[in-house]
């Protein structure tokens, strides 16, 4: 690999208008699309998951390889403009997407391959985890993923990874063996423990804020038939079977990661409030059902598909929800969850609008994802034992006060036993929000890191952490 040396350091110029002299110079040199304004496909190209985020690059490149990469960066500092990168584009904060910036679309980056000996998966920095899923089931493998299979790889392992083999492997970020790093000096290097161990360190946690990931190498492991499915309970009984669960969580093994939500369904015949839990268990029914009975006895269930499942079924029990909706979503890492909070939660959730998607999860941190070093990576709540996220998802933008304020007030039912939040559900942009993430000296530690990489801070679209001043 190799490293070139820092340019000067640029004047940033807002009101950058790109001729067509200089556009045509790119499309000369990257091999990939290069998608100006005035392109047909440009509005689409520029569209990431959240409404709520309406940002104008100034150009759209998508690179089919790490060179492709370097050549946009370049570009980017030729011209004195900010980066902004785009994996699967799901980012809720919508920092796939920057104004006035160079976006750098990842998307032709999709390639997965597994060493099914070696228990490995190099993956493209645009793919996303139904491109990682089908290929490493194919041998009976698994890279712990998030819950919907269109979100992008790059930015879930980043800033965190939770999803249905949290206790048993960790998060994805856990299992990151390596990464490929377009830097913002326009160089090609391989972080991992042994090489730039502490940009390695910095990629486990601390976001996009230190390069472009064109390529990750990460842990699999075997995943065989699983016990998996929905629990549905109405919602008068959602506070009981979420204390069940509560209770229920110190014991819980390894193999097991129950996820239950509060969410508006048409599951059980008309559109209604209802309490959904999801279900994943590494082995077989006749294992997991001791576990999971307790979520039994609290209330009866009014609809159950707990049974044998593969993994690819697991995941797909929630399905994806479109691009284009509106979202503000707020998620707390909590060390307890009292009753009085469960009822407060519960309760304005039942209070909550009737014309919208809001949503309330509930996601255990327990198991592997708890006995790692905090200071092993940059992730900052390993003693957490919830992490509690209202999600405000909506259509229409007149409910853009209202809807906001209703994530924001759950939120502050959750502050005062909070100790931080998770930034893959922080659509707040805050230097609050980002410190508390993070902590003190883990943040110091990460500014330090920006300093070195990236000290104009050229990748400034996402949870930002400013480079430390010289």
């Amino acid at each position: 690999m190799w490293v070139e040396s820092k340019p000067a350091r640029p004047q940033w110029d807002n009101d950058a208008v790109l001729d067509g002299r200089s556009l045509a110079k790119l499309r000369s040199d990257h091999r990939g699309p290069v998608i100006d304004p005035a392109d047909p496909s440009f509005v689409e190209a520029r569209q990431t998951f959240n409404a709520l985020s309406d940002r104008r690059p100034l150009v759209i490149v998508r690179p089919v390889d790490a060179r492709d990469a370097v050549i946009a960066v370049a570009f980017a500092r030729d011209h004195g403009l900010p980066i902004s990168v785009r994996g699967g584009g799901h980012s809720v904060a919508g920092h796939c997407a920057g104004d006035d910036s160079v976006m750098i679309d990842l998307r032709l980056l999709r390639e997965v391959a597994v060493d099914p000996v070696g228990r490995t998966a190099t993956v493209g920095g645009g793919a996303l985890w139904s491109d990682v899923d089908a290929r490493t089931q194919g041998y009976g493998l698994a890279m712990p993923g998030g819950t919907y299979g269109d979100t992008g790889v790059g930015g879930l392992t980043l800033s965190g990874g939770i999803g249905h083999l949290l206790g048993a492997f960790g998060m994805t970020l856990d299992n990151l063996v390596s990464a490929t790093v377009v830097t913002a000096a326009g160089g090609i290097v391989r972080a991992d423990a042994e090489q730039e161990p502490d940009l390695y360190w910095a990629l486990r946690g601390g976001g996009g804020n230190f390069g472009i990931v064109t390529e990750f190498v990460s842990r699999v492991h075997e995943v065989g038939i699983m016990t998996g499915g929905l629990l549905a309970h109405r919602l008068q009984y959602a506070t009981r079977v979420l204390r069940a669960f509560r209770d229920m969580s110190d014991g819980t093994p390894d193999a097991l990661t129950c996820m239950p939500q509060l969410f508006p369904s048409s599951l059980l015949g008309e559109r209604e409030r209802i309490f959904l839990t999801s279900v994943a268990y590494l082995g077989p029914p006749d294992e997991a059902e001791p576990f999971i009975q307790p979520l039994y006895q609290a209330a009866a269930p009014v609809h159950d598909t707990i049974g044998p499942m593969g993994y690819l079924q697991v995941q797909a029990l929630f399905p994806p929800v479109p691009f284009g909706l509106r979202h503000y979503w707020t998620g707390r890492f909590l060390r307890e969850l009292p009753d009085d909070v469960i009822d407060s939660v519960v309760e304005r959730f039942a209070e909550g609008p009737d014309s919208s998607d809001n949503c309330v999860l509930f996601e255990p941190f327990h198991g592997a994802a708890r006995r790692v070093d905090p200071l092993d990576t940059a992730f900052g709540h390993r003693d957490a034992r919830f992490n509690v996220s209202p999600m405000a998802i909506w259509e229409d933008p007149s409910l853009d006060e209202q809807e906001i304020e209703w994530a924001a007030g759950i939120r502050g039912l959750l502050e005062p036993l909070s100790f931080g939040g998770y930034l893959n559900y922080a659509t707040d942009d805050s230097a609050e929000t980002v410190t508390g993430a993070f902590g003190l000296e883990a943040f110091a530690r990460l500014r330090a890191v920006k300093a070195r990489w990236d000290p104009d801070n050229v990748f400034r679209f996402n949870h930002n952490i400013p480079p430390t001043v010289p």
